[in-house]
């Protein structure tokens, strides 16, 4: 008992084909879920900066730096760097961009643990940083106490 030519090409063709599905199957799960894990990290981030705030009594920032996908929180006054994110091909969370949609791209939390949201870019009165991985894309929305909202765009 053996096989034709033919029927081993028929099998070759059905599991490319296969294998092509779940290759882009598996490439929108990981563009989202990228995408999603990056803005539940930064929401975390922002009640991180607010109570750093509250405890040292001393203001914090945020600051972008979008076209090499980073975002740091350091205190205001000296510089201390708390926390630094790298996002992209080379860092923990695979990312296309990100983007904060406010003017100056940093995010200024007072030693009140208030959000100054002066800066915001369009008419809402929530600021919004945008997280996105191929075509899938993750907003948080957070208001001036720090409290965040993640939603897909």
């Amino acid at each position: 008992m053996g096989f034709t030519l033919i029927e081993l090409t028929i099998v070759l063709v059905v599991v490319s084909l296969m294998l092509g599905v779940a290759v882009l199957t598996f490439t929108d799960y990981f563009d989202r879920s990228s995408a999603r894990r990056a803005a539940q990290v930064f929401a975390r981030d922002l009640s991180f900066a607010r109570s750093s705030a509250l405890r040292s009594h001393e203001g914090v920032v945020i600051r972008f730096d979008e076209s090499s996908r980073w975002y740091q929180i350091a205190m205001q006054d000296d510089g201390t760097e708390l926390v630094r994110r790298r996002f992209g091909s080379n860092a923990d969370v695979a990312l296309g961009a990100l983007d904060l949609r406010m003017e100056g791209d940093s995010v200024v939390v007072d030693s009140r643990g208030v959000v100054d949201l002066s800066g915001i870019v369009g008419t809402g009165s929530l600021g919004e940083a945008r997280f996105a991985s191929g075509s899938e894309e993750y907003s948080v929305y957070f208001n001036s106490m720090g409290a965040s909202k993640v939603e897909e765009r």
